[in-house]
């Protein structure tokens, strides 16, 4: 990748950071909401497994995508995890049942496991040592944000 100047960098930032945010908002979206997802959908019993099953797929995937960005590029496996998880969150919408639900998470999951990981390595790649640093707490910066959104 290396791209160390232009347009190009600064649109694939853009794009880090939104994806950032997006993973970032997910877990203060479900978290404000799981009490009337639960009510609505009679899931009492299996509340736990909507974060469960999401944090499940993150993890076991991260290293598994990790390794993916170093073999065939960063670009094609953070593609995926957006591909993933925007579809992971539209079908969580959809659901009409707890376990489609949880099994619509897991699908989210996979995404965020492509994505968290991926985003550091991509702006290592794009910005040179001595402009890491500042692009890094930007992305970690942006991921906070919501709280002032009221998110």
């Amino acid at each position: 990748m290396n791209i160390k100047k232009g347009f190009t960098r600064n649109l694939i930032l853009t794009a880090i950071l939104i994806a950032t945010f997006m993973t970032s908002v997910e877990t203060t979206i479900i978290t404000t909401a799981l009490p009337t997802i639960v009510s609505n959908l009679n899931g009492l019993s299996y509340q736990s497994w909507i974060f469960a099953m999401y944090l499940l797929t993150t993890a076991l995937t991260t290293p598994i995508y990790g390794k993916l960005s170093d073999q065939i590029g960063r670009k094609p496996v953070f593609l995926i995890g957006l591909v993933f998880f925007t579809t992971g969150s539209a079908l969580c919408g959809l659901a009409g049942n707890m376990l489609s639900l949880i099994l619509f998470r897991a699908i989210q999951g996979l995404g965020a496991g492509a994505i968290m990981p991926i985003t550091f390595t991509m702006i290592a790649d794009l910005f040179t040592y001595q402009e890491r640093s500042k692009m890094l707490a930007l992305n970690n910066t942006l991921g906070e944000f919501r709280h002032y959104l009221g998110l």
